[in-house]
């Protein structure tokens, strides 16, 4: 019988290795929390996609002064994949703060229905799914020549191919 590959070796098959997405990572969707990181080779799609808790100075709704925050990442990515919305602090992933440009609870695609969020920061972006118990997250960087069409495209080709598989 042949050995299943790694969940960081499938990530980076379906998202990073043709080059939609220059790093990729995958979470449960209970906690938010990335278990697989993808491209592999020295760690490299961890060091865009995770950062440990850390504190941030985060702009107030005044839009003028600043308070300093706790941020866990996994705690905001399992929010927005929640709500859709912006959680306390800002959406941080990998030290990067991203906008939410767009966010559909129930999106078909193919036969499936997944919950599909894009977000934005200068020059670069990602789009994550949810099948309901797994998170994938697909990040694009213009300055590498990705696209958000290409990456999204990915992303959502491997969110069906979790859902076919029960996860």
């Amino acid at each position: 019988m042949a050995e299943e590959a790694s969940w960081d070796q499938q990530i980076e098959d379906y998202l990073t290795s043709e080059g939609a997405c220059y790093a990729a990572g995958l979470a449960q969707a209970t906690d938010g929390a990335f278990y697989a990181a993808a491209p592999q080779a020295g760690e490299e799609g961890w060091g865009h996609i995770f950062k440990d808790a850390h504190d941030e100075k985060v702009l107030q709704d005044d839009g003028v002064t600043e308070k300093t925050m706790s941020i866990n990442e996994a705690s905001g990515i399992k929010s927005f994949m929640e709500t859709g919305k912006k959680p306390e602090g800002g959406l941080w992933i990998g030290g990067t703060k991203y906008n939410i440009t767009q966010f559909e609870k129930e999106f078909e695609s193919g036969d499936h229905t997944l919950s599909v969020g894009f977000v934005q920061a200068p020059k670069k972006g990602a789009v994550f799914i949810s099948t309901g118990g797994q998170i994938c997250a697909g990040f694009y960087n213009e300055e590498k020549g990705q696209t958000a069409p290409n990456c999204r495209k990915a992303v959502l080709a491997f969110g069906e191919y979790l859902k076919g598989i029960g996860y």
